[in-house]
C-alpha cells in the first residue's frame, strides 16, 4: 500500500512540475505576445500621428494692389475645395466677372467676401459688408509630416470620404469588413475555393485590416510566419481601434500607383492627382475606378492604361450592384460615363524640398511631442504663389540654359546641371518659396539648405559694408572714394598671390560704388586690405555668416564655403534697414482642434546702422541699374531692386542675390561635383532670378526703398571723387549718397585760366575714349 501510494506520489509531483513547467511557458509567451502587441502597436499609432500631421502653407493674402491673375486666385480657390457658381450663395463657392469677385470665405467673420477688380488688380475688399484692408484666405495643404521622400500623401477623414467611394472599396477589398475581428474565415475559405476553380490567384482573403498590418508593420514577404504575424496583429488592432479608425488608415494608406516617379499613397493623394478634384468631390464611376485600382495599380492606372481600368471599374460597378450598394439605374448611368482622368497627372509633390525642410526643423526648433498626438496641424510660411514661380524660373531657366549652351549638358540625371532659389520675406527673414534642385524625383538632395559652395563675388557687399562703416582710428571711405583697379600681387604664407578681374582688364582709379558696381576683383581686394581683413570678418559674422571665415585676402573675392540660405540670410540686414529677422520655415503649430502647441518666437534685431544698410543697397542698384546686374532691366524686372552677380573659379559657381522693400531672392547654378560651368553670375543665375521677380513683383508689387535719417546726397566729379562746384567739376558728374558727415571737400578751385585749361584736357582725353 505505501509503494502504490509512493508511486501515485511520484506521478503526482511529476505532472505538477509538468503543470507548472507549461504555465511558466504560458505565462511568458504571453508576456511576450503582449510585449510584442504592444510594441506593434505603439509603432503603429506613431506611424497614424505622422500620417495625420498636416503641413500647411501660409494663408494667402487678398489687398489693394494685387493682381488676381498673377495670383491664380482662381486657381487657389479650385486647389482650397472652392466651386465656381452664379452667385457664391454658400460655403465654398465663389463667382468672378471682370470688375468684381465673390467668396464665401467660411471662418467665422461674415462669410461672403467681395473684390473690386479694376485692369486685373483688386482695388477694394469687403468681408460681410464692411470694407477691410486685407482678407486671408484658408492655408493650402501641402503633405502629410509622415509622407515618406517621393511619396505623395494627402490624409483625409472617413466622414471626407463620399458613401460611394466607401462602398466600392469594401465591395473590393473586404465586404464583411464591419462583421469580422480582424481575421475572415469565411473569407480565406471563399478565396481559396474561388482561386481553386478558376486554377489562378483570382481573389485574395485577407481582410482590409490584414492589408493595413502588412502595409504598415511587416515585410511583404510570403512566409508562414509572417501569416501568423499578420492575423496576430490584426486580431490586436481590431481590440484596439474601431472599425471606423482602422478604415480611415486603410483608405489613408493604400499605394495607388505612381505619377511621374512619385508614388501615389491614400485616395486624398489619389483624388487630386487623377482627377483634378478633392476626396469628397468624386463621382460613383471615379470612386469604383480608385477602388479598382488597389489590387494592381498600375496596371489599372487611368493615365497609362485607360482601357484597363475602364474594365476593372465596370467590375467593381457590377459587383456593388449585385450587392446592392448602388442601382441599376445608377449601375447603367456609371457605365456610360468615360474615363475622365488626367492624361498628364500632377506629380502630387508641392514644394517637396520645402516639406523636407519643414519636417527637419519640426524636429529640431519645436519642443512639441507631435509624433505621438493625432491631427497636429502645422502652419509654413511658404507662399505657394510664389514656390509656383520660382519652381518654373528654376526649371525654365536650366532648360534655356542647357539648350543655348550644349556643353553643359549632361546624359545621366546625377550630373545635369542644378539650381538652387531661395525666397525670403525682408521684414521677417521668413521662407517664402524654396527650391533644392532642378527635379525632386532624381535628387532629394536639398542644395539650398545643405549645399556648401563658394560665393564668390556675392561676398563683395559685406566687404564694402565694412568699408562704408564708419570706425575709430580706421581710414574712411565713402561711395565716391577713389581706389585703384590695377593688377596686384600680395605675399601669403610666403607664396606671392595675384588675383586678376573677371575679363583680366583694368580701369585705374574708380570709385567705391564703380568698383562694386563693375565687381571689380583687384580694387576691391585693395579696399579689404585697407579697411583691415579682422574688420571685414566681423561685419560678416555680424550679418549672420558662420562659414569658416578666416582673415585672408582672398576671403574678399568669397573663397570659403557657405550655403545658399545663410547667403540669403546674411544680405536681409541690407534689405531691411539693418536688421536681422529670426526668420524661419514655421509659423505655428496646433493640436486637431485648433489649440496652440508652439508659435514662431524670436526677435529680429539690428545688427548695422540703418544708414549703412540703405548705402550699401543704393550701391547695389547701381549693380542692376549699370553694373554686372544690368541685364535684369533687360529682362524686364522693374521697380526699386538691388542686387549682386556672384562668380567662383571657372565658373563653378553662379551666383544672383537680389532684392526688392518686400522680396529677397538667391539663386545658385552649378554641379553638384564642383566641375567647370563656365558660367557668371550674370549668365547662369541672373536669368532665373530675374524670371522669378518679374512674376513676383507683379503679384506683390515692392515699391520703393525707404531712406532713412542721417542720409544725404550732393554732387560729386567721379574723377576725383570730390564735391562739385560751379567753379572746378570735370564734366563727369553725378549725386551720389553719402552717410550724414561723412560728405567730401569741395575741389580745389583755382584761376579762370586753370580751370579752362582743366576742362580741356578732359574733353580732350573724352574725344579720345
Amino acid at each position: 500500500m505505501s509503494d502504490r501510494g509512493s508511486r501515485r506520489g511520484r506521478r503526482l509531483r511529476r505532472w505538477t512540475v509538468l503543470a507548472l513547467g507549461l504555465l511558466a511557458i504560458l505565462v511568458l509567451a504571453g508576456g511576450g505576445l503582449a510585449i510584442y502587441s504592444a510594441r506593434a502597436l505603439s509603432r503603429f499609432e506613431r506611424v497614424e500621428a505622422r500620417r495625420s500631421t498636416l503641413l500647411y502653407a501660409a494663408p494667402s493674402l487678398l489687398r489693394p494692389g494685387v493682381s488676381v491673375g498673377a495670383l491664380d486666385l482662381a486657381g487657389i480657390l479650385g486647389r482650397l475645395g472652392y466651386r465656381e457658381t452664379r452667385d457664391a450663395a454658400g460655403p465654398g463657392q465663389f463667382s468672378r466677372s471682370d470688375r468684381a469677385w465673390d467668396i464665401y470665405v467660411d471662418d467665422g467673420r461674415g462669410g461672403r467676401v467681395s473684390l473690386t477688380v479694376s485692369d486685373g488688380r483688386v482695388t477694394g475688399l469687403r468681408q460681410g459688408g464692411a470694407p477691410v484692408q486685407s482678407v486671408a484666405l484658408p492655408p493650402e495643404l501641402l503633405a502629410s509630416a509622415g509622407a515618406d521622400m517621393g511619396e505623395s500623401v494627402r490624409p483625409v477623414r472617413l466622414t471626407e470620404v463620399p458613401v460611394a467611394l466607401r462602398a466600392a472599396v469594401l465591395t473590393t477589398e473586404d465586404v464583411r469588413f464591419y462583421e469580422h475581428g480582424g481575421v475572415d474565415p469565411r473569407g480565406i475559405v471563399r478565396a481559396l475555393w474561388t482561386n481553386l476553380r478558376k486554377g489562378r490567384v483570382a481573389e485574395g482573403g485577407s481582410t482590409i485590416t490584414q492589408q493595413l498590418v502588412k502595409s504598415r508593420l511587416l515585410t511583404p514577404a510570403r512566409t508562414l510566419s509572417r501569416k501568423i504575424n499578420e492575423a496576430l496583429l490584426s486580431t490586436v488592432l481590431e481590440w484596439r481601434y474601431s472599425k471606423d479608425q482602422i478604415f480611415e488608415a486603410y483608405l489613408n494608406e493604400i499605394y495607388l500607383g505612381q505619377s511621374g516617379g512619385t508614388a501615389v499613397r491614400g485616395v486624398g493623394a489619389a483624388s487630386r492627382i487623377y482627377f483634378g478634384k478633392e476626396v469628397y468631390q468624386l463621382t460613383l464611376p471615379e470612386a469604383a475606378l480608385l477602388a479598382g485600382m488597389i489590387r494592381a495599380p498600375n496596371s489599372y492606372s487611368p493615365t497609362s492604361n485607360p482601357e484597363r481600368a475602364r474594365a476593372r471599374r465596370d467590375v467593381v460597378l457590377t459587383r456593388m450592384r449585385d450587392l446592392g450598394k448602388i442601382s441599376e439605374a445608377e449601375y447603367r448611368r456609371a457605365r456610360r460615363e468615360p474615363v475622365r482622368a488626367r492624361t498628364a497627372p500632377a506629380s502630387g509633390l508641392v514644394a517637396p524640398y520645402f516639406v523636407d525642410y519643414v519636417r527637419a526643423e519640426l524636429e529640431r526648433t519645436t519642443d512639441v511631442d507631435w509624433v505621438d498626438q493625432h491631427g497636429v496641424r502645422v502652419y509654413t510660411t511658404l507662399d505657394p504663389v510664389l514656390q509656383r514661380l520660382a519652381e518654373a524660373a528654376v526649371s525654365n531657366g536650366l532648360d534655356r540654359l542647357e539648350t543655348t549652351r550644349p556643353r553643359l549638358r549632361r546624359k545621366s540625371p546625377e550630373e545635369r546641371l542644378q539650381a538652387a532659389m531661395i525666397v525670403l520675406d525682408p521684414a521677417t527673414g521668413r521662407v517664402r518659396a524654396l527650391v533644392g534642385g532642378r527635379d525632386y524625383r532624381s535628387s532629394q538632395f536639398n542644395r539650398a539648405v545643405l549645399a556648401r559652395r563658394q560665393p564668390g563675388s556675392a561676398f563683395k557687399p559685406f566687404v564694402y559694408l565694412a568699408a562704408l562703416t564708419p570706425r575709430r582710428d580706421a581710414t574712411p571711405f565713402t561711395a565716391a572714394t577713389l581706389i585703384q583697379d590695377a593688377p596686384i600681387t600680395i605675399v601669403v604664407d610666403g607664396k606671392p598671390w595675384s588675383p586678376k578681374n573677371y575679363d583680366d582688364r583694368y580701369q585705374g582709379p574708380v570709385t567705391v560704388r564703380h568698383a562694386l558696381e563693375a565687381s571689380l576683383n583687384t580694387a576691391t581686394v585693395r579696399l579689404a586690405q585697407a579697411v583691415g581683413l579682422p574688420a571685414v570678418v566681423e561685419t560678416a559674422r555680424t550679418l549672420g555668416l558662420e562659414a569658416d571665415l578666416r582673415p585672408v585676402p582672398a576671403l574678399a573675392l568669397g573663397v570659403f564655403e557657405t550655403t545658399p540660405l545663410e547667403l540669403a540670410r546674411a544680405y536681409l540686414p541690407l534689405a531691411d534697414g539693418g536688421v536681422l529677422p529670426a526668420g524661419g520655415a514655421l509659423d505655428a503649430v496646433t493640436d486637431e482642434a485648433g489649440r496652440a502647441l508652439w508659435s514662431a518666437g524670436g526677435e529680429s534685431r539690428p545688427v548695422i546702422g540703418a544708414a549703412e544698410a540703405y548705402l550699401v543697397t543704393s550701391l547695389l542698384e547701381g549693380v542692376v541699374n549699370a553694373g554686372t546686374g544690368a541685364p535684369a532691366r533687360a529682362l524686364g524686372v522693374p521697380g526699386a531692386v538691388a542686387g549682386k552677380t556672384g562668380t567662383t573659379n571657372e565658373g563653378r559657381d553662379a551666383w544672383f542675390v537680389g532684392y526688392s522693400p518686400n522680396l529677397l531672392a538667391l539663386v545658385w547654378v552649378g554641379f553638384d561635383n564642383g566641375a567647370a560651368a563656365g558660367l557668371s553670375g550674370a549668365d547662369g543665375a541672373l536669368p532665373i532670378w530675374a524670371d522669378f521677380m518679374r512674376g513676383a513683383l507683379d503679384v506683390y508689387p515692392g515699391g520703393d526703398f525707404s531712406e532713412p535719417a542721417g542720409i544725404s546726397r550732393i554732387k560729386v566729379d567721379v574723377t576725383t571723387g570730390l564735391r562739385a562746384t560751379a567753379f572746378c567739376s570735370s564734366m563727369v558728374v553725378v549725386t551720389e549718397v553719402f552717410l550724414a558727415g561723412t560728405e567730401p571737400p569741395a575741389c580745389e578751385g583755382g584761376g579762370v585760366v586753370e580751370q579752362v585749361g582743366r576742362w580741356w584736357d578732359r574733353v580732350w582725353d573724352w574725344i579720345r575714349k
